[in-house]
């Protein structure tokens, strides 16, 4: 046992090294991915709460067939191979006419008319262009698919985005495995906070019980979020290569497990409102949204797609007969017949975001992800604080890499509550959402890297930054309520709950603020009170 115990510990060095420089080296990011991804989990509430939105349910309540048949007329031929009808979060239907092509960047797109109809059945916008060039610029979605983009792409173009992102999550892995492994008394670290601890010391134990608690939950999102990366960037490219010769069309086809060529003999379609409404019954839901392919011929269908409903983990696809309306199938995600990897892809975005339980999956992801995030930064600090003490001549390079530690745990919540401020403030401005969400959090991503620049005492500059994400978490409700005027009274009437959580989120992250920036402030005060010896106190003592 003795021969093999400097084995053992070398072992244990080099997992603890391992587990150190995973983090090390790409740790902000890496809590930035994280971060962003806490708050993606809640990107439809967050969607829905920045136009102060409830769900009129127009996909059931409105005579969609009336409606695509109005606007089909006005359509050109050419985009009537596909509809796309779902309801946004200003109480409006997006009726989008499309066909298939390669945009400017080589990618297969969708290219048409897209109409905004209101809740009287009233056309109010319609534009022409690429599908993804349209979503872009809808300010609608504006806040939700800027914070949803930098979790997925950091905001860099693609491929390059995903890449990274791929990467950070293979480290994430490789730090939360290598973190199981470490701890030898699994179950004894999940309540290791010592008593009668503080500053580094409890940071130490806190950050122990955090990553143990989290370990399974960083794993599960790190190899989930790395697939989505990669399979995006990679695996969908290398399979139309290999498998349908660069034919991008006919991998997308597929891919939806539908014919590539079908009959455009003329016939009538049947009535698509029958359709949603027997879709709904039988789900016992709203669809999402709608998918109509080959309206007016004999190949006509509806695909009504749901999200996971109550008791449920995975999506559902109801599948019509657009010619006579009649059930056919439940149509697996991929493919064309049911299948182990269809029934594994729908499962993999439920458990990446947490929506498969509503509302209360994703609250338990959210308080995950924060201890991700607060694992993430302490094990920062701790590996800073101890180089900064160990090595004298390395000293102020780590006292750099602590402060940029606080420029990015402080510094990203108070730039994403930016683009919220500017996204709401431009809104009320009449000017572009889309474009002041991103201008505001580069804005206060400058600001706050100058004054982490200027400011030389590191604690004034945490109470600042601080202070700066409990004010806007304060003023962001008020913010909400003066460009929308639906108040809490009229939320509860109309059972507007992801509104008033985010809400009330909110004020708890500015309540959680102010807590910490007054036990901050007194332990600033203490440490002002505390003796120091002058040098006329050194010379009378002696």
């Amino acid at each position: 046992m003795t021969d093999n115990s400097p084995s053992l510990r070398s072992k244990a060095k080099a997992l603890l090294s391992l587990h150190s420089w995973s983090g090390i080296i790409l740790g902000m990011l890496l809590y930035a991915v994280i971060f962003t991804g806490t708050v993606a989990v809640v990107a439809d509430e967050i969607g829905e709460w920045s136009n102060s939105n409830y769900h009129k349910d127009l996909l059931v309540a409105s005579d969609v067939y009336a409606t695509v048949s109005r606007l089909a007329d006005q359509t050109p031929v050419e985009y009537l191979d596909e509809i796309s009808v779902y309801e946004n979060d200003r109480q409006q239907l997006v009726y989008f006419f499309h066909t298939h092509k390669q945009n400017p960047s080589g990618d297969m797109d969708e290219y048409g008319v897209q109409y905004l109809v209101n809740s009287q059945g009233q056309t109010i916008s319609k534009e022409t262009g690429f599908g993804s060039e349209i979503f872009a610029q809808d300010d609608t979605y504006a806040l939700s698919r800027f914070l949803v983009s930098i979790h997925t792409e950091l905001h860099i173009p693609s491929p390059w985005g995903l890449i990274l992102t791929g990467i950070l999550g293979l480290a994430m892995l490789i730090a939360s495995v290598s973190g199981f492994m470490i701890h030898r008394h699994l179950f004894t670290d999940m309540f290791s906070i010592r008593k009668q601890r503080d500053g580094q010391p409890l940071k130490r134990d806190s950050h122990t019980v955090a990553g143990t608690w989290s370990i399974p939950f960083a794993i599960l999102l790190a190899f989930t979020g790395s697939f989505f990366s990669f399979s995006t960037a990679f695996g969908l490219p290398a399979m139309g290569v290999v498998a349908f010769g660069g034919d991008q069309e006919a991998l997308m086809y597929a891919l939806v497990g539908e014919q590539q060529h079908k009959s455009e003999a003329p016939m009538t379609s049947a009535n698509f409102t029958s359709m949603v409404r027997d879709a709904a019954a039988r789900q016992s839901s709203v669809p999402s949204y709608l998918s109509i392919s080959h309206m007016g011929t004999e190949s006509a269908s509806l695909l009504a797609f749901f999200m996971p409903n109550e008791g449920k983990v995975g999506y559902e696809q109801l599948v019509y007969d657009g010619t006579n309306g009649d059930f056919i199938e439940h149509k697996p995600l991929v493919g064309t017949v049911p299948s182990v990897s269809s029934e594994i892809l729908s499962l993999i975005y439920p458990i990446h975001f947490g929506t498969f339980a509503g509302l209360m999956s994703k609250i338990v992801w959210i308080s995950l992800g924060v201890a991700a995030c607060y694992v993430t930064i302490t094990g920062l600090q701790l590996y800073a604080h101890r180089n900064e003490n160990k090595n004298q001549k390395t000293a102020n390079a780590w006292r750099w890499f602590s402060r940029m530690c606080v420029w990015g745990f402080y510094g990203l919540p108070l730039c994403s509550l930016a683009s919220a401020f500017g996204f709401f403030v431009s809104g009320n401005m009449g000017a572009s959402q889309s474009l002041w969400t991103q201008y505001s959090f580069v804005i206060a991503a400058a600001l706050i890297s100058l004054v982490s620049l200027a400011m030389k005492n590191l604690k004034q500059l945490k109470i600042l930054l601080l202070t700066g994400n409990g004010i806007f978490c304060l003023i962001l409700p008020v913010l909400r309520f003066s460009s929308s005027h639906v108040g809490w009274l009229e939320a509860l009437n109309y059972n507007m709950m992801d509104m008033l959580f985010i809400d009330f989120a909110l004020l708890t992250c500015a309540l959680w603020c102010f807590i910490a920036l007054h036990k901050k402030c007194q332990q600033e005060s203490q440490d002002s009170n505390v003796w120091t010896p002058t040098l006329s106190d050194v010379e009378v003592r002696k």
